[in-house]
């Protein structure tokens, strides 16, 4: 119909670091990294998201837009190491040698039996959803006179969950308790 324009872009993206950071802790036993334990992992993220764009337009005097953004994007994160030396790319992979990873609790001791102290990071795991979007009524009611009637919803939600669950994702997003906002603007063309 020519009064009606829809436009999709959806857009795919997959990441992968070796060495994504984490995270530092103080451990005055790591002293080739002065006394901080620099903590990172090899990181993969899957995003898949789109552009649902549509203008109606009714009569040249009234006019719908509608605008919506879903996204869902998770990370996963594996081979916990750190930092071996400052200035280098080098790393000493936990669960590797002496040092021991616990991977339910995130547990780290990076001597196993020896003086340093173990510490506990959080999973940093993640699939977060988001879907936002807008519409937009414009009625010119006199001529260089307009009101918008405007609508925003905003949903997202994050779970420590690294794995990329399209439906689920998808269902959970719909399921969200959604942000509204609603506003009206009102503009009056005075001709002098």
């Amino acid at each position: 119909m020519p009064n009606i324009s829809l436009s999709i872009a959806p857009e795919l993206d997959k990441n992968f670091d070796n060495a994504q950071w984490v995270n530092s802790y103080t451990d005055s036993y790591a002293t080739a990294t002065y006394g901080s334990r620099y903590v990172f992992a090899r990181f993969h993220q899957t995003t898949l998201s789109a552009g649902i764009r549509m203008n109606w337009t009714f009569t040249p005097k009234l006019s719908l837009q509608l605008y919506v953004q879903p996204l869902i994007s998770s990370g996963s994160y594996s081979d916990f190491k750190e930092l071996a030396k400052p200035g280098t790319y080098s790393f000493n992979l936990y669960g590797q040698g002496s040092s021991t990873f616990d991977n339910t609790t995130y547990t780290i001791d990076p001597d196993g039996t020896g003086p340093a102290p173990a510490f506990t990071i959080d999973n940093p795991d993640f699939n977060f959803v988001s879907l936002r979007g807008n519409a937009v009524l414009r009625w010119e009611y006199l001529p260089g006179s307009v009101v918008y009637f405007v609508w925003t919803q905003t949903r997202s939600d994050q779970e420590t969950i690294g794995d990329f669950q399209f439906r689920n994702s998808l269902n959970r997003m719909w399921t969200l308790h959604p942000d509204n906002i609603f506003i009206i603007k009102f503009s009056y063309w005075i001709n002098m």
